[in-house]
């Protein structure tokens, strides 16, 4: 297991001795932002570079979400998808990352026969064009959910491609708002696929991004499985203080040596 946060440009020039030494993973997210691809990228991208250079952990970023669809029916809504993750990409190149997390936009209300073979259909058309890119660039894209019920498209997904640059990302946050099941059963299918988890908490009914035991969530099963592998990366995504940030690791430290 490796104890990450996920944080923009601003919250790291707070405090960066704070990050640097606290925390074995940062994933950096600035670029879920489209204006932030568009016109600051360079000046962003610049001053991590700055800041990290002696940074001894690993590095994530976060692609752009907001209405871009893998799944999409359109190909020029998945033109667009493709556009966005490639300068994503290019970025996560320039700063070292070795991980890009992506939304799944598996979307639940589309509620008719077939829904699920047509999602899959269109990614499988999407990512069989953009994957040979993240391997060549070394960089693993994690799938993670966003409205899903469960884990089983996303598994079938993966399992399409079954390569090491295409794993899964569990959002305990948004698993608990739009999913009747438990973090332990996601994990459990999720199984070996699993590289990345993006821990915050909420009541159930908004995205609240709390610290952990702060809202309704049950980390009690969301241990990382045993892998013989690189292990799966613990992301703080809870908004907050660096006290609370602080008692992110001290409780991940904790639930790890409990769990083995």
């Amino acid at each position: 297991m490796k104890i990450g946060t996920g944080l923009y440009l601003q919250l790291l020039e707070e405090d960066p001795e704070f990050y640097l030494n606290h925390f074995q993973h940062i994933e950096i997210q600035d670029f879920v932002l489209p204006d932030n691809i568009d016109l600051y990228a360079r000046d962003i991208i610049e001053k991590y570079q700055k800041i990290l250079k002696d940074f001894r952990g690993s590095l994530s970023l976060h692609a752009p979400f907001k209405e871009l669809s893998p799944g999409s029916m359109d190909s020029m809504v998945r033109g667009l998808v493709e556009k966005r993750f490639s300068a994503a990409l290019e970025f996560g190149i320039e700063l070292g990352c070795s991980t890009m997390v992506v939304h799944s936009c598996y979307n639940t209300l589309m509620n008719y026969p077939g829904y699920e073979d047509n999602w899959l259909e269109n990614c499988s058309l999407f990512w069989d064009s953009f994957l040979p890119k993240c391997e060549n660039a070394g960089i693993t894209m994690a799938l993670e959910n966003i409205w899903d019920k469960n884990p089983g498209h996303i598994l079938k997904l993966l399992n399409t491609f079954d390569s090491m640059y295409f794993k899964a990302c569990l959002d305990t946050g948004h698993a608990n708002i739009f999913s009747p099941y438990g973090l332990e059963h996601w994990a459990d299918v999720l199984g070996e696929t699993l590289v990345h988890v993006h821990i915050h908490d909420n009541h159930g009914t908004e995205d609240e991004h709390l610290p952990v035991g702060k809202g309704s969530i049950n980390f009690k099963g969301l241990l990382p499985p045993k892998k013989n592998g690189s292990p799966v990366i613990m992301v703080n995504e809870a908004y907050g203080s660096l006290e609370d940030k602080k008692s992110f690791v001290d409780y991940m430290s904790s639930l790890y040596r409990k769990g083995g």
